[in-house]
């Protein structure tokens, strides 16, 4: 049985972003989507575990022991996630796809040319 298609989703895409740099846990995935986007993207958590899910099941991300600087202030309840190899070759794939947008939108003129 191999790994389950996933369509990307902008909340797919964005938690796969927030993982780049390691590992993090949900709270803090929120956090930095809801930073990195100005608040224009929202997850509730229900709907970040949900998301959470599905990427591992599609093995883009896997969940991890806490980090060892977190141990002693390790809430039992946290949950700690990663990219997988794949994870992160579908992320590169998803950028390159926004890189060519971005760039038929700027040659029409739609968007300034990023400097």
């Amino acid at each position: 049985m191999g790994k389950p298609k996933i369509r990307m989703t902008p909340a797919f895409f964005h938690i796969l972003l927030s993982l780049v740099r390691g590992q993090r846990h949900g709270y803090a995935i929120l956090g930095e989507i809801a930073d990195r986007t100005r608040g224009r993207i929202k997850l509730g958590p229900s709907s970040l575990y949900w998301s959470l899910g599905r990427l591992e099941q599609a093995q883009l991300i896997e969940e991890t022991a806490a980090p060892a600087d977190e141990l002693e202030s390790h809430d039992e309840r946290r949950r700690y996630y990663r990219l997988t190899e794949s994870g992160r070759a579908v992320l590169r794939s998803e950028i390159e796809v926004l890189a060519d947008i971005l760039s038929h939108a700027e040659a029409q003129q739609i968007v300034e040319p990023a400097q």
